[in-house]
């Protein structure tokens, strides 16, 4: 892929407090670029519910790192901001397998911005290997030292969101154009059971991963706070992982930065250290 040094305007990044927003942004300002960091909480506040922060955020623009709302969005008024205000690409985080929570944001996403002028590159990545560490996953584990999931021995290629970030920042310089997606994974799959014990060997703890039925997971999820819809969606994901369904390994790592994706243990001993 051709990298663009001169993109002729800001880059903004859209969830630049968040995971993969801070990385990117980093990337992007240690090359040279002019970063519109855009977050509730940022300078350049943006936000989802608040279509009158969108075109100060916008305008002047030419590419933009989306981060997807939470929940199924109308994307016809944000598409039609980004056209006037003449952005140019849109590097949009998506999921592995867009339909598959059954919830509309990533594969409605997809479909919006696909039929917009824009050109898109839709980076569909698997589950981040940090949510062991601080995340979906910790919860579970931190206080019980127990990870209760209705996944089986189903097999993940945990990736570590940094490389993503690495991704999305080739993606925003190419050159090409178009709309396309790319599938990123990490280097190896993991069943849950293997996760958990390399967890527990690195950060010296005695951790263990139970398997239970969805219905059992339900009930636990809703006791831990998570929203129902929240909760659905998750459902559907972990069943795709106990049929089996995300036991592939993905290229795009390598692809697009040249070098091998990062391994769970290493993401664990780094976020650990």
């Amino acid at each position: 892929m051709n990298v663009d040094d001169h993109v002729g305007g800001p880059i903004v990044v859209l969830g630049s407090s968040g995971q993969t927003g801070r990385g990117v942004a980093d990337a992007l300002e240690a090359h040279g670029h002019n970063v519109r960091r855009a977050s509730r909480r940022s300078q350049w506040v943006f936000d989802w519910e608040d279509n009158g922060t969108w075109a100060p955020v916008l305008t002047g623009a030419r590419r933009i790192y989306v981060v997807l709302p939470e929940r199924r969005f109308d994307w016809a008024g944000f598409l039609g901001a980004m056209s006037s205000s003449g952005i140019e690409r849109a590097v949009v985080l998506t999921a592995r397998n867009p339909g598959a929570s059954g919830d509309g944001v990533a594969d409605g996403a997809e479909r919006a911005f696909s039929e917009s002028s824009v050109d898109s590159t839709f980076i569909r990545p698997s589950w981040f290997s940090q949510n062991f560490i601080a995340g979906l996953f910790s919860r579970q584990l931190d206080p019980s030292g127990e990870l209760r999931l209705p996944v089986g021995d189903g097999k993940e290629p945990f990736i570590d969101y940094r490389d993503i970030s690495d991704v999305a920042v080739h993606a925003l310089l190419a050159q090409d154009s178009g709309t396309r997606s790319i599938e990123v994974s990490g280097p190896e799959l993991l069943s849950f059971d293997e996760a958990v014990s390399i967890v527990g060997d690195v950060t010296r703890r005695e951790l263990s991963y139970v398997p239970i039925g969805l219905d059992e997971w339900r009930d636990e999820a809703q006791h831990m706070g998570i929203p129902g819809p929240f909760v659905d969606a998750l459902a559907n994901l972990f069943q795709a992982i106990a049929e089996h369904r995300d036991e592939y390994l993905s290229p795009g790592v390598v692809e697009h930065t040249g070098r091998v994706p990062r391994s769970f243990r290493q993401t664990i001993a780094d976020m650990s250290a």
